[in-house]
């Protein structure tokens, strides 16, 4: 009897699950208000703003995941163990969300959130080099995880820079976190860095 090996496809198709699994939840936390007022409405800003933040962030994700597996050849352990490592941390993504939202952006509370974006980035990174072994002698994907790599680090700079400026302001780290995510709307840097 043949083994079957787990595929890229498959470990694909179980991320995006998990990130569905994780947007389901977040929206879970989006409560209506009691009051029909538009000052209720307007009180639930910290949950409005700290949702679009994390959306927007498992969206960018799921867009470079998928971009990223798309050049893998095999699903070896070491890329299935760095994939569930990575999805670990974007698993908590909701949690600090909702712990953000519900402590109205306190500083703390968005140092924390600063904090997971860069505990992801620092797995996503291991996600792809672990990927990237199995690129050999291709000129073109190499130099596609060189320029990964530089944005990666700048990534990793500014969530590390995000995480005091949260005692700053929390609207700092927050326009930090969010203009982070401009960096990778484009999964293939190669022509843009």
């Amino acid at each position: 009897m043949a083994t079957r090996k787990l595929t890229p496809e498959r470990v694909g198709a179980f991320s995006d699950g998990v990130l569905a699994i994780i947007i389901t939840i977040m929206v879970l936390e989006l409560k209506a208000p009691h009051d029909a007022t538009l000052n209720a409405l307007v009180g639930l800003w910290p949950t409005f703003l700290s949702y679009a933040i994390s959306y927007l962030f498992v969206g960018v994700f799921w867009m470079n995941h998928h971009h990223l597996f798309h050049h893998t050849e095999r699903a070896e352990p070491m890329v299935i163990w760095a994939n569930l490592f990575t999805l670990f941390f974007v698993s908590l993504i909701p949690f600090f969300t909702a712990y953000m939202a519900e402590t109205r952006l306190s500083s703390f509370t968005t140092a924390l959130y600063a904090g997971i974006f860069l505990l992801i980035t620092l797995a996503f990174m291991l996600l792809q080099k672990a990927i990237a072994l199995q690129f050999g002698s291709n000129a073109e994907l190499r130099a596609m995880d060189r320029a990964a790599t530089r944005r990666n680090w700048i990534a990793l700079g500014a969530y590390a820079v995000a995480i005091p400026a949260a005692y700053l302001h929390p609207a700092v780290s927050l326009v930090i976190i969010g203009g982070i995510s401009a960096l990778y709307f484009i999964p293939d840097v190669v022509k843009w860095i």
